[in-house]
């Protein structure tokens, strides 16, 4: 009986193991605790001059925050993506946010704040990585953006309504609503040198206050 108690308590802990190490693997949290934290232990190293990408038959590749982009060479190749053109946030320029804020890079459904199915998965594994002791005891603030496209009032209200719809499947996955600050800033805040009327500027962060 003790020999069972044993083993099942050995297998107990190693199961918790190899789900710890699992979540800590995966690129896109890993990038989010970076971002929010300064530990970037486990995020992916960003590419050197000592270490240059490998040769992909005249397309260049490169790497940011986690995903991966083809960019057309002076052939004319043509370019492609991992990541679909689709509605929301995408193909934005890879600019590093200010420390303690994270790109949550999701998208939403046209002109609404429904999430798509993408960012649904995405926003389960930063629901569990907001729960990790380093940072479970932190507020958040939720920061919705778009591009200047549109009247000022409905671009405001839509930012609103896409960082509460973040806000609301976070609390739904495990995180307390206690945690959350909700802002919607419209078009206010473009990112640091793009044109307010960029695409770029239509984003979700999280900010850790």
């Amino acid at each position: 009986m003790r020999r069972l108690i044993g083993l099942s308590a050995c297998i107990s802990v190693l199961a918790f193991t190899g789900v710890a190490q699992a979540e800590t693997s995966d690129p896109e949290t890993a990038q989010f605790m970076c971002d929010l934290t300064g530990d970037c232990a486990d995020a992916a190293p960003a590419a050197t001059a000592s270490q240059p990408a490998p040769s992909t038959g005249g397309a260049r590749t490169s790497a940011t925050r986690g995903f991966s982009f083809k960019r057309a060479t002076s052939e004319g190749t043509a370019a492609a993506t991992t990541r679909p053109a689709a509605v929301g946030i995408q193909q934005r320029p890879a600019a590093k946010p200010a420390a303690g804020s994270a790109d949550l890079k999701l998208t939403f459904l046209p002109g609404s704040a429904i999430l798509t199915e993408e960012a649904k998965v995405r926003l389960v594994k930063y629901a569990a990585a907001l729960n990790n002791p380093k940072i479970a005891s932190r507020r958040v603030r939720i920061e919705g953006h778009t591009d200047a496209s549109g009247s000022a009032r409905s671009n405001q209200s839509l930012s609103q309504r896409r960082a509460q719809s973040v806000a609301d499947f976070l609390i739904a996955n495990g995180v307390p609503a206690s945690r959350f600050e909700v802002v919607g800033y419209g078009s206010s805040k473009p990112l640091a040198g793009m044109p307010a009327e960029s695409p770029a500027n239509r984003r979700v962060m999280a900010v850790l206050l």
